[in-house]
């Protein structure tokens, strides 16, 4: 009977022990929610901080992207001046060709032969906006077309060059070629770069002392060459325009963000 006792005593411990109201809940809650809240609000510090660091490191990115841009357009209006000039002087050619018989020669200054043996391309890269894009960098940008104009850059750079190559490789050297084994430009070679820039404002003028002359023949091959060179310059020549203005507009806009 005593050991029921006891036994008995024992369980009503047991169970006072385990009764839900003398468990402080309150502050078992308190400082669940303390040690919650903390943890939280680390972690939106943290977010934050990181969020803040990353918006500093794109509007360091868009500095490098506006001076890019800006470079590329002078770039752009460099050659876009030397493919009207090219184009010009090929008519120009064409034209004293065309005032004589096949097979009858005329002679031509050098500045009239120099700038067409060198093909001037846009040599440009997009390297820090693919990189800006890349980053999630747009969406400092507000403005959507100038967004849509960022987007489509690189694969408009890269159509242009396409296109220059194409010039390059077919009509101007192929008119380089003939002109090299048909009549003596070795001295307007010599020129052809600096006479190039000069005419377009990108160099002093040529001493004239330097200057000589080509004589050329009338051949119908020389014609067609001049022709297909005039037609590519005056071909490329659109695109560029567009690209010039909306390099400068892009350009503009970014600078605003600063």
């Amino acid at each position: 009977m005593r050991l029921a006792a006891v036994e008995r005593e024992w369980e009503s411990a047991k169970e006072l022990e385990l009764r839900p109201k003398d468990i402080p809940w309150l502050r078992v809650f308190l400082e669940g929610a303390v040690i919650v809240g903390s943890i939280l609000l680390a972690f939106a510090l943290d977010a934050w901080w990181d969020n803040r660091n990353r918006e500093d490191e794109l509007r360091e990115q868009l500095q490098v992207v506006a001076g890019e841009m800006e470079s590329t357009r002078q770039a752009l209006q460099r050659a876009l001046s030397a493919h009207e000039l090219n184009a010009h002087l090929a008519e120009q050619l064409t034209s004293a060709l065309g005032q004589v018989a096949e097979g009858s020669e005329v002679v031509v200054s050098d500045t009239l032969i120099g700038p067409l043996l060198p093909q001037v391309t846009a040599d440009v890269t997009t390297g820090s906006l693919d990189s800006f894009i890349a980053a999630g960098g747009l969406e400092l940008v507000d403005d959507a077309d100038i967004r849509r104009h960022l987007l489509e850059w690189p694969t408009r750079i890269q159509d242009l060059q396409d296109d220059e190559i194409y010039l390059r490789n077919f009509a101007a050297a192929e008119l380089a070629s003939y002109l090299r084994v048909h009549s003596d430009v070795a001295n307007a070679e010599r020129l052809s770069t600096p006479l190039l820039r000069a005419r377009f404002g990108a160099g002093p003028p040529v001493d004239s002392s330097l200057l000589g002359t080509v004589t050329l023949r009338r051949e119908q091959h020389l014609m067609n060459l001049l022709a297909a060179r005039e037609s590519g310059e005056r071909t490329i020549r659109p695109g560029l325009v567009e690209m010039v203005d909306q390099a400068a507009r892009i350009v503009a806009a970014l600078e605003g963000l600063q």
